[in-house]
């Protein structure tokens, strides 16, 4: 499961989300007998999060045309068609239907035919005919002599535990891959929405450091126009001017992040590597409406596929160790066949049949059984300790979640306000510096204080909903996120 735990790095302004990754290991299967049905088993360990970085997700198996705007909801469809991970999932849902068809031929029919001619010689020496012992015989040797048979075969089990419960088990194990799926499913809606908050931070930044190129060039106009006034200095050009490649630099990076964060987009949806787009959703505020934590918590236990997978995986094993201890038992099976015999398909052809009914009783198998029954006793706690496990780290996942959307909520307003602050110390400065009462030291820390209070705005609205989507993510909602 996830710890919903995340954070903006402050210095390379990228988002990310402390997660576990997902296993694709399978299970061993325990060895089978030839004379029981093997025990079907999709069991594979449960993905530890719905909630993964953009960069744990695998890309897009399959590539879709180009977009010119892509919109978050747009985003999310490309990427279920898309991504490989969704795309993964429906093919181990499709296994474990063929798991179960498995598990379902040993209660069907099972009909077959078989037909030969054969020329045959025999040493009656060999079955005991001998001329000592039967007098008559001169030679134990016969043959060749011709023999023909044709028939069809019928075996249908009456009564056997074992497979039933071994049927139970695979219909339970799609059941437990429609989860995985869905679980699959939301992952890719969250990574995607992380990769689209990124692709909008990252189109804010460079909004921002534009503005504040802007900001400086007007400001160095401003020097060397009281330079020429005689009421500056050289001292005072040249200190407008650093400032104004510092906030160049800042452009450069920011329109490479901004680079970086629409590929990695375009991968994980599937669109043309390169290709030009806009987002259509803005990075903004939007305050949501929270209901109270416990209840979050109940609607979370419902809609979360960790816990159904969970449950079902638990279905799965309960039903698999009954199989084994079902093995014990005897089993009973109607075999038949009928067809015709004879020397060829024409000459002396009779039809013959045989049919009866078969009782096998299990007495010893050198502990084959009884080392089942243990793994699969063993593998019914684990996945009850999973199950148990999972609904604890879905209340901490709601808590997290909460308590990081009041944070961040907070701190975009007092952003906002740095921001507006800033502004207004910007503007004091300037008016000193006409006035001639003000230096360029005063101005350039005004403009450098502005140029990091739209930067923090820009974290801080990416932070706060960074947390939604986490909310989000939590509640199992996140394939139906929006801004």
């Amino acid at each position: 499961m996830l710890c919903l735990a995340w954070c903006l790095l402050a210095a390379g302004m990228t988002l990310a989300q402390l997660t576990r990754t997902r296993s694709q290991s399978n299970e061993p299967q325990t060895p089978q007998s030839d004379a029981r049905p093997a025990t079907t088993s999709t069991q594979q360990p449960l993905p530890a999060a719905p909630l993964t970085t953009a960069q744990q997700v695998p890309g897009a198996a399959r590539t879709g045309p180009a977009v010119s705007s892509l919109g978050l909801e747009q985003a999310i469809a490309l990427a279920m068609e898309n991504n490989l991970a969704t795309l993964l999932a429906k093919e181990r849902e499709n296994e474990a239907r063929g798991f179960k068809r498995e598990a379902l031929s040993g209660l069907l029919p099972n009909i077959s035919g078989t037909a030969y001619q054969a020329s045959l010689t025999e040493n009656l020496a060999a079955l005991g005919f001998t001329g000592a012992k039967f007098p008559g015989f001169t030679s134990t040797f016969i043959g060749p002599f011709k023999n023909f048979d044709a028939r069809a075969h019928f075996q249908q089990t009456i009564f056997n535990l074992s497979v039933l419960q071994n049927y139970h088990a695979g219909r339970a194990s799609v059941q437990v891959a429609e989860f995985q799926e869905a679980m699959a499913r939301e992952q890719v809606a969250t990574a995607t929405a992380l990769a689209y908050l990124e692709a909008m931070r990252a189109d804010r930044s460079v909004a921002a450091a534009q503005a504040n190129i802007t900001l400086g060039q007007t400001l160095l106009k401003l020097a060397q126009d009281q330079r020429s006034a005689g009421v500056a200095t050289g001292v005072d050009v040249t200190r407008a001017e650093t400032r104004l490649a510092q906030e160049q630099v800042r452009l450069s990076r920011a329109q490479s992040d901004d680079e970086d964060a629409r590929l990695q987009l375009q991968r994980i949806i599937g669109l043309p590597l390169g290709s030009p787009f806009t987002l259509a959703d803005p990075l903004r505020f939007s305050p949501d409406a929270l209901p109270a934590i416990e209840t979050a918590i109940a609607a979370a236990e419902d809609t979360r596929a960790e816990i159904r997978a969970a449950e079902a995986q638990l279905t799965v094993n309960q039903l698999e160790a009954r199989a084994t201890r079902a093995e014990q038992l005897p089993s009973l099976e109607f075999v038949g066949d009928y067809g015709i015999s004879g020397v060829t398909p024409v000459t002396s052809a009779l039809p013959t049949r045989r049919y009866a009914i078969q009782l096998d009783v299990p007495i010893f198998n050198g502990g084959l059984t009884r080392g089942r029954m243990q793994v699969a006793n063993a593998r019914e706690r684990e996945a009850q300790l999973q199950l148990d496990t999972t609904r604890g780290q879905v209340a901490e996942d709601v808590r997290l979640a909460y308590a990081a959307l009041r944070t961040t909520a907070d701190t975009v307003s007092a952003a906002d306000s740095a921001v507006t602050l800033a502004e207004r110390e910007l503007q004091m400065a300037q008016d000193r510096n006409r006035a001639g009462v003000g230096d360029s030291i005063e101005l350039v820390t005004a403009q450098t204080t502005l140029a990091n209070a739209r930067l923090d705005q820009v974290t801080a609205l990416a932070a706060y909903n960074g947390a939604r989507l986490n909310l989000a993510a939590a509640l199992g909602r996140a394939q139906n996120f929006r801004w």
